[in-house]
C-alpha cells in the first residue's frame, strides 16, 4: 500500500523505509526534487565553465537517483562513476562496429542502438557497475553530436559522474549516512565504502579538480585525465579483488534432482541394496 506522508522534513522522514519509491513523502518531494534539479544545474554550470563536455540527459537521471533514491545500490559512488564510464565505452564501440560492418543507414541506427545498450549492459554487469541511467549514455552517441572528442568522452562522463557523486554526498549527509552501508551496519562519520572504492573515489575526485582547470592549464587537464583513468581502474578492479568465485556444481545445474544424502557417521554411506 502506498503511504502518503505530509510530515515536515526531519530525520525520521529520511529513514530507508520512508525516503524512497513506494512512499509519497513531503520531505522527499522537497529535498529529493530540489536536490535533483540543483545537481544538474551545478553539473551544467561547472561543465560549461571548465570546458569539459558531458552528456546531460543520462546525468539528469543520475541526479534524480542520487537525490531521491539514495538508498538504492545503483546510487553508490562506484556504480555511478564506473557505470557511466564503461557504458560510454560500450556505446562508442557499437558506433564504430556498425559503421564498419553496415552500409544501410536504415539498418545502421537500430543496430547501433541495440548493440550499444547490449554492450553497456554486459560491461556494467561484468564490473558490478549497474547504473540504469548509464544505458542512455551508451545510446546517445548513436543519435546526437558528441560534446567531446571520441576518445575523451568516456573520461568526461566519469568526470560528470564524479561531480554528481560529490554533490550527492554533501546533500544527503545532511540527513542520513550516505553512501548507505551495504551490510546494514552504521559507520558514523565514515564513508561506507571498501578500501578499493575509497582509493578510486579519492583519485577520481583529485582528477576531477585537475580537469576542471582546463581553461587555465591544458597540462593540468591532461594530468587529470590520466589520474581519472587510474581511479577508474581501482573501481573496475574492486569486484575481482574482493569478489568470491563460486563454482557451478552439477546439482546447481539440475535443480529437479534431489541432493545426495550426507555420509553416515564413520565416513560410510548406507547401502540401500543391503538387506
Amino acid at each position: 500500500m502506498i503511504q502518503i506522508r505530509l510530515k515536515p522534513p526531519c530525520r525520521r522522514e529520511f529513514r530507508k523505509d520512508v525516503y524512497g519509491p513506494g512512499v509519497i513523502s513531503l520531505s522527499r518531494l522537497i529535498w529529493g526534487s530540489a536536490g535533483a534539479g540543483f545537481f544538474l544545474f551545478l553539473v551544467a554550470a561547472v561543465s560549461e565553465a571548465c570546458r569539459v563536455g558531458v552528456l546531460y540527459p543520462p546525468l539528469a537521471a543520475t541526479c534524480f537517483i542520487s537525490a531521491a533514491c539514495a538508498y538504492l545500490r545503483v546510487a553508490r559512488p562506484r556504480q555511478v562513476i564506473a557505470g557511466h564510464f564503461v557504458s560510454t565505452v560500450g556505446g562508442l564501440a557499437a558506433v564504430f562496429a556498425v559503421k564498419w560492418a553496415v552500409s544501410d543507414p536504415a539498418l545502421a541506427l537500430p543496430l547501433t542502438l541495440g548493440l550499444a545498450v547490449a554492450l553497456a549492459a554486459a560491461l556494467m554487469q561484468v564490473f558490478d557497475a549497474d547504473h540504469p541511467p548509464a544505458a542512455a549514455t551508451a545510446a546517445i552517441p548513436a543519435i546526437l553530436p558528441l560534446p567531446a572528442d571520441t576518445l575523451a568522452l568516456p573520461v568526461h562522463m566519469a568526470w560528470g559522474a564524479v561531480l554528481v557523486v560529490g554533490f550527492s554526498l554533501a546533500w544527503n549527509r545532511v540527513w542520513f549516512e550516505f553512501p548507505v552501508p551495504e551490510d546494514g551496519v552504521g559507520r558514523p562519520r565514515r564513508l561506507a565504502l571498501e578500501r578499493g572504492e575509497v582509493l578510486g573515489l579519492l583519485l577520481c575526485t583529485a582528477a576531477c579538480a585537475l580537469m576542471a582547470l582546463r581553461p587555465v592549464s591544458e597540462g593540468c587537464y591532461l594530468a587529470g585525465m590520466w589520474m581519472m583513468l587510474a581511479g577508474l581502474a581501482a573501481f573496475l578492479a574492486q569486484p575481482f579483488v574482493t569478489g568470491k568465485l563460486v563454482g557451478v556444481e552439477a546439482q546447481e545445474c539440475s535443480p529437479d534432482q534431489p541432493a545426495s544424502p550426507p555420509p553416515a557417521s564413520g565416513g560410510k554411506r548406507d547401502d540401500p541394496s543391503s538387506g
